[in-house]
């Protein structure tokens, strides 16, 4: 537990991590920058990084000053984030996302270091740590671009865009320098075994698409004393829904009502309640998509259950697993209780 690099990402308050989702998964980035949890390949599936209850992996992009103030924004109508930090001599933001239209067997995590003032000199970290920490070995697989070779599964592949990273103790770590006014992108893809890695994944086609998936999605809503408000609303519950029609509760899991409550909750499956919920909010605003989504996960439910019906499924309609606990740390104040299979 006393790894360097772990302790550099302490665990934060929770409204200071952003989220990015696709609808099949989410990932929360702190405001170092760091990717603390991700599943995959669907929400309710095992953690990639899972630093935010105390286990390893994690994918992180921080200004090498210590010294920096951070700050962030989501660009209007869509989960695309914006990580900036003022640091002693300039100003460096990183756009996230998950690349979109998303795959069920497949993500594309985007990150594009923008040096905005000075030049940007960041750390890269990417730890990755399938089932909630076992090791993946990377090798470099070309020039700028490292991932996994043979039968491991995930399959990863990262591409830096440049050679200043190396690989410790199945770790990837470098030094990135960006030029004042430039820009650089890190793309990472990892794909189930059966899917397989297939072509790389251009990040100017990825953020294209990404931005022209979120645009297309928006509908027109109904008029709000908060319009801007509602529009990030729907954007939160078009990124937590699944093609499938299941919507995630949240992109969390065994964090504590109350520390020391013995109260940890899985928030990564359909909650039926929450869907109704969504489903009625979804109706009052106009956005026919999210209605739709609602009104046919639930009564695919009630007809396949019946008096028998579930509080929640996975976001696929299937069911819940039992719950386990699992040997990390936690969030603090709560234990790592889950209902992952």
């Amino acid at each position: 537990m006393n790894d360097p690099e772990r302790l550099a990402f302490p665990p934060e308050t929770l409204r200071q991590y952003a989220l990015v989702a696709d609808g099949e998964r989410g990932a929360l980035v702190g405001p170092r920058g760091d990717i603390a949890f991700l599943c995959f390949p669907r929400w309710h599936d095992e953690a990639l990084f899972a630093s935010l209850v105390g286990g390893p992996g994690h994918f992180a992009v921080t200004p090498r000053d210590g010294r920096f103030v951070w700050g962030g924004h989501y660009e209007p109508g869509t989960l695309v984030w914006r990580s900036r930090w003022v640091t002693s001599d300039g100003v460096v933001e990183c756009r996230e996302a998950l690349a979109r239209p998303a795959y069920r067997d497949r993500l594309v995590l985007l990150r594009r270091v923008e040096a905005l003032e000075g030049d940007a000199h960041v750390r890269v970290v990417l730890d990755p740590r399938p089932g909630f920490g076992r090791r993946l070995p990377l090798r470099r697989l070309a020039p700028g671009t490292w991932g996994t070779t043979g039968d491991e599964a995930p399959a990863l592949r990262f591409r830096a865009g440049c050679d200043a990273m190396t690989v410790a103790d199945d770790r990837l770590v470098g030094d990135l320098d960006v030029p004042e006014g430039r820009r650089h992108d890190l793309v990472l893809e990892v794909c189930s075994a059966s899917a397989g890695p297939g072509p790389p994944v251009s990040a100017e086609q990825a953020w294209a698409g990404t931005e022209k998936a979120w645009r297309d999605d928006q509908p027109r809503l109904a008029s709000s004393l908060a319009p801007e408000e509602v529009q990030h609303s729907y954007a939160v519950m078009r990124g937590l829904t699944s093609q499938d029609g299941g919507m995630a509760a949240a992109a969390t899991m065994s964090l504590p009502e109350h520390a020391r409550s013995g109260r940890n909750y899985d928030y990564r499956y359909a909650w039926i309640r929450d869907q109704c919920y969504a489903g009625q909010a979804a109706a009052v605003a106009g956005a026919d998509g999210l209605l739709d989504a609602a009104v046919g996960f639930v009564a695919e439910r009630l007809l396949g259950d019946g008096p028998r019906l579930k509080p929640a499924y996975t976001v696929d309609g299937g069911p819940v697993p039992d719950e386990r606990p699992l040997d990390l740390p936690g969030y603090p104040g709560g234990e790592v209780r889950t209902a992952t299979g």
